[in-house]
């Protein structure tokens, strides 16, 4: 009884029970006082044929004198046939003749005396009187009475009849709601069996999307999650499947090192090369804890937006300062193409680095030896276009829509050859798109290089 089945059903066959009850009631109610007033109506037109009838007798009776055993043995034989109690009365409203003692009903008898068809009940009994008429004088009054028994029987079985139907009704929409209640529960229980093979691990459960209704939606709703959620699992563990990676090597180039050190059979150069090497893997690794830092508090909606002045071309300068060491160890050439003044902009300048740090180091781990890296800047309308390009091996066209994309690595056949964790490009975009910016990805594809270029206004718009 606890199951949502069963609680529609009966919410639905109830109400419907319920309402289909009360108009049956109501209109048993109209159809009883509708039965006993036929019947009053119809003993009415009774008395009128009887009137008729007894026209001549009272006619020849008022000429010749009244045959009364004739008129008794006539009422008599007409009330047995018909069933009802008959009295004869006057015009003046006196008994004439009576088959079984019947009472008078005033109202019907005045009625009648005045000319019209009167009937009335009273107690158990209906009465109904009509005018005998000569011409249109008022010679004498009929008045039949019968018992109300014989139309509290129409009445019980028109009741019946009505029960009947809604019996009837209320099966057959207890069957609809059983279907209804059937075609919204099952759905759900997909949903549950669906829900539970993802909460396992399984997700290759899917609803079926047939349906055009808020079922359906619901279904394509659910589907997509699944969808979302698998990618995003998917993206975790690459994530941390990188990102170990990416720690364990450095730690353990700096544990080597230090162990090496801490041994002190190593010549000064030698030392001087690996203390320089611990600190490179320290601040490669710092940089990445940051970039996480700061990927968390985007994602939070905490990340406080930097209100420092910052020179565009000392920064610039700086950041390839930082990168020239490895770029002269790879022999890739860097040129900056950049005007003599550039205007502030206002940022943080710790995110500015993050952006550029991550731009400069993608192009350097994708560009050969002896390739290129060009950093053009433009000032433009109230913002500074960076436009960073290289020689490097490109991107396929299938991939470019994807670079910006979380964990997503363009080498995954090449993974641990290029380090990285899939976190840069987001990271960038979600830095420059926080600040009111834009950046886009340009390449002509596989071998032929690849162009970033960055939009970053002159002042964060405000929220």
């Amino acid at each position: 009884m606890n199951s949502l089945r069963a609680r529609l059903l009966l919410a639905y066959a109830g109400l419907i029970l319920a309402g289909f009850t009360a108009l049956a009631v109501l209109a048993g109610r109209q159809i009883s006082a509708g039965t006993v007033q036929d019947f009053a109506n119809s003993l009415g037109e009774q008395a009128k044929l009887v009137a008729r009838v007894l026209k001549e007798p009272l006619e020849e009776g008022s000429e010749h004198g009244l045959d009364q055993a004739a008129l008794d043995t006539l009422l008599q034989t007409y009330a047995e046939q018909a069933g009802v109690d008959a009295l004869l009365l006057d015009r003046d409203g006196r008994p004439l003749a009576n088959s079984n003692k019947s009472n008078a009903n005033e109202t019907v008898i005045n009625a009648a005396l005045e000319g019209n068809i009167g009937s009335n009940t009273q107690g158990d009994m209906a009465y109904a009187a009509a005018p005998i008429l000569h011409g249109d004088q008022v010679i004498g009054v009929i008045q039949l009475a019968a018992p109300l028994s014989a139309a509290q029987t129409l009445v019980w079985e028109r009741w019946l009849a009505l029960g009947g139907i809604v019996l009837a009704v209320t099966a057959v929409a207890g069957l609809a709601a059983l279907w209804l209640a059937t075609t919204l529960t099952r759905p759900l229980a997909q949903l549950q069996q669906a829900a539970l093979q993802i909460a396992q691990g399984n997700f290759d459960g899917r609803l079926p999307e047939k349906r055009q209704d808020e079922i359906g939606e619901a279904a394509r709703a659910f589907n997509h999650m699944a969808r979302q959620v698998e990618a995003m699992i998917d993206e975790q563990r690459a994530f941390a499947s990188n990102a170990s990676h990416e720690l364990r090597t450095p730690l353990t180039a700096v544990r080597l090192r230090s162990e090496a050190l801490r041994q002190d059979d190593l010549d000064e150069v030698t030392a001087r090369q690996y203390i320089a090497e611990i600190d490179d893997e320290v601040r490669r690794m710092g940089n990445l804890i940051q970039d996480l830092m700061t990927l968390s508090r985007l994602d939070s909606g905490r990340l406080e937006a930097g209100r420092e002045r910052i020179d565009s071309a000392r920064l610039t300068r700086q950041l390839l300062a930082e990168v020239a060491p490895q770029a002269e160890r790879q022999g890739i050439t860097l040129h900056l193409d950049m005007p003599p003044m550039l205007p502030a902009v206002t940022a943080g300048q710790a995110h500015l680095a993050i952006v550029f740090r991550n731009l400069l180091g993608n192009a350097l781990k994708y560009t050969p030896d002896d390739g290129q890296i060009t950093w053009r800047i433009q000032a433009e309308d109230n913002a500074i276009h960076h436009t960073i390009s290289d020689t490097g091996q490109g991107i396929a066209a299938n991939d470019l829509p994807h670079v910006f994309d979380r964990f997503y690595r363009v080498d995954k056949s090449h993974s641990r050859a290029v380090p990285g964790v899939g976190l840069g490009l987001s990271l960038v975009r979600m830095i420059i798109e926080f600040y009111g910016g834009a950046v886009w990805m340009e390449s002509e594809g596989v071998g032929r290089g690849t162009a970033v270029h960055v939009i970053w206004p002159l002042q964060k718009p405000q929220d």
